[in-house]
């Protein structure tokens, strides 16, 4: 057998057996204890119902909570785990640590 020849196959294997990431984190994504926003690209709306345009790529959208809201002037962060799960911090303003990860899901319609 050619020496490149499991080299080959460990990197075929590898690629194809990295977990897959959800296909986007747009859509209305609930937290546990209430509130929600909904995430169109880089338009966001949020608990407080106000429209603002956030930082935001495939699987993760962030921006600072605007006045008015609990939180106002602290940072909103959510990162995409799959399609039904994104992990949410908020950081109160002027704290320089990391907030404590929340897993919101996606708001079902009540029917």
């Amino acid at each position: 057998m050619k020496p490149y020849v499991p080299l080959v196959a460990a990197v075929i294997f590898a690629a194809t057996t990295q977990p897959s990431l959800a296909d986007r984190i747009d859509g209305d994504w609930c937290a546990p204890g209430g509130g929600s926003i909904s995430v169109d690209g880089p338009n966001v709306v949020t608990p407080g119902g106000r429209k603002i345009i956030a930082n935001y790529n495939r699987h993760h959208v962030d921006f600072e909570i605007p006045k008015g809201e609990p939180d106002a002037g602290g940072r909103f962060s959510a990162d995409q785990l799959n399609d039904e799960e994104i992990s949410v911090s908020i950081v109160a303003a002027g704290d320089a640590g990391a907030g404590k990860a929340v897993i919101w899901r996606p708001c079902k319609p009540i029917s």
